[in-house]
């Protein structure tokens, strides 16, 4: 074999080995290749992103994308409604007058406002409620002035609405007494007083967003007293009284 074969053959052999056994790339050549491959997957990362941005952003392909707000799109159970108040309101038989309807009896007796202003959630809020009826004061007409119950009502109100602002709240007027009838426990209540803070109560309904049913003139005699037609001891209602609120509540569901 001449010297020119052999060196061909000799250099085929070296190119063969260095297929097989590539040199191996230095450290500086490592951190280029790898900061190269860092900055091509921050490049298509940045491009994906803005083409996601660009898509969602110009509504292509008439593509919309809904964000729920705070109490815009919240479920509200149709007729879901709360009748929250005092002892009067504890013994309507609910269920009795309303069959058809989602009703929650949210009444407990003795209470004044601020028992309700202080339990919020297990009175109102835990039900959702589509429509709220709302009768209290009663209690308060012995040991408080007028000035303060008005407040109070109007604050059950407003803390309802900043809550559940798309429910619809009705306000009832309190109910007169009659403290003629023996052994009344609504001695010291003055329908005078009474008169005067639903008169309020009545004024202040566009105001605080909320609809005021006057229901005390349906239950007075002609002296101003809560009818002994409608109750037994001059202050709860019977049950003729409940059947006269009811077909005054029913006009507003």
């Amino acid at each position: 074999m001449n010297k020119e074969v052999r060196w061909l053959v000799v250099k085929k052999k070296i190119n063969y080995r260095k297929t097989l056994f590539p040199k191996r790339p230095s450290y500086s050549n490592i951190m280029y290749y790898s900061s190269l491959t860092k900055l091509l997957i921050g490049v298509i990362i940045i491009i994906l992103g803005f083409i996601t941005f660009h898509y969602i952003t110009f509504n292509h392909n008439k593509v919309k994308i809904k964000t729920v707000k705070t109490y815009k799109d919240r479920y509200i159970i149709p007729e879901n409604i709360v009748f929250l108040g005092d002892s009067i309101t504890k013994l309507y038989d609910l269920d009795k007058y309303y069959p058809d309807n989602n009703v929650v009896n949210s009444g407990i007796s003795g209470n004044v406002s601020e028992d309700i202003l202080s339990d919020m959630y297990n009175r109102v809020y835990k039900y959702n409620p589509s429509i709220v009826f709302l009768l209290i004061g009663t209690n308060q007409l012995e040991s408080d002035n007028d000035e303060l119950i008005e407040r109070q009502i109007i604050d059950i109100v407003n803390i309802i609405h900043k809550k559940l602002p798309f429910t619809k709240i009705f306000v009832e007027s309190i109910y007169p007494v009659n403290n003629t009838i023996k052994g009344t426990p609504s001695i010291g209540r003055d329908n005078n007083k009474i008169i005067k803070i639903n008169d309020y109560l009545k004024k202040q309904s566009k105001k605080y967003n909320y609809e005021y049913i006057d229901i005390y003139s349906h239950l007075k005699d002609e002296n101003d007293n809560l009818s002994i037609e409608y109750t037994e001891d001059g202050l709860h209602l019977n049950a003729s009284g409940y059947d006269v609120i009811t077909n005054i509540l029913k006009k507003h569901l």
